[in-house]
Formats: C-alpha cells, structure tokens, sequence
C-alpha cells in the first residue's frame, strides 16, 4: 500500500483553503513524488514506512500539500473557478453595449513530474531532498 503523507484536513490546514474535490488523489500522486525526492534521505521509520521523527513526518506533509496547493491553484485557474483575476485563462473587454472575450494564450504549467520549488524547499531545509548530479 503507498503512504500517503497528508489528509485532507491537513491540506486544507496548510492551505488556509477548502481541497479540491479530487485532493485524495492528488495527495497521493503528490506523495509517491515526496518518495521519489527523499529515496535517497537518511531517516527513521515507524513500521509503515513513514518518518517516525515529528520535524521528518512534518516536512513529507508540507511538502506534499505545497505540491498539491501548486496543482489545485493551476487547476482552478485553467477552468475559470479561481478568484484571482489575473489567473483567469480568458481575456475580455467591454465598450458601451460590445463585449468581447476570447480565451488567452495558453500559460505555462507546473512539470507534474517534478517537486514544486516550495516542496523542494521545504524537504531540502532539512537535508532530505535527493541531490542529481549530472
């Protein structure tokens, strides 16, 4: 069975913001990527397999709801749910009784293979992270 670092009372704790209706799975995607980042890491488990330092347990469920507040945000943005206008993928314009919208240019999104720079940094603070050398 795959560990999954976060709940979604968690994620919402972290966020300040309500979970995605999809945030189970994406707890747990955003989970397998905190393994894959920490495979090398030196820490202590409990017998499931989880950190069983309070600091360690604490960064794998940060890092992992960081992640996924990264792909909610993007998420809700791409589908106009998000209360930022800025984030909106549509552009309007209105004169007098005219209104045009058109959809924006497409905006760049988060490598889903790969650690956001927040969980990056929050696994990093405490020497987890895999160092790539190339």
């Amino acid at each position: 069975m795959a560990r999954v670092f976060a709940t979604v009372a968690e994620y919402e704790a972290f966020t300040g913001t309500a979970a995605p209706a999809n945030a189970g799975r994406l707890l747990a995607r955003a989970s397998r990527l905190v393994s894959a980042a920490t495979k090398a890491a030196l820490y202590d488990t409990d017998p499931a397999g989880f950190p069983s330092d309070t600091d360690v347990r604490d960064a794998f469920r940060d890092a992992t709801c960081a992640q996924v507040e990264v792909w909610a945000t993007r998420d809700a943005a791409a589908a106009g749910e998000s209360e930022d206008p800025a984030a909106s993928p549509w552009t309007s314009i209105s004169a007098g009784g005219l209104s045009f919208s058109r959809q924006s240019a497409p905006v760049a999104t988060a490598d889903d293979t790969a650690l956001s720079p927040e969980a990056s940094e929050i696994l990093a603070e405490l020497g987890l992270e895999t160092v790539v050398w190339t």
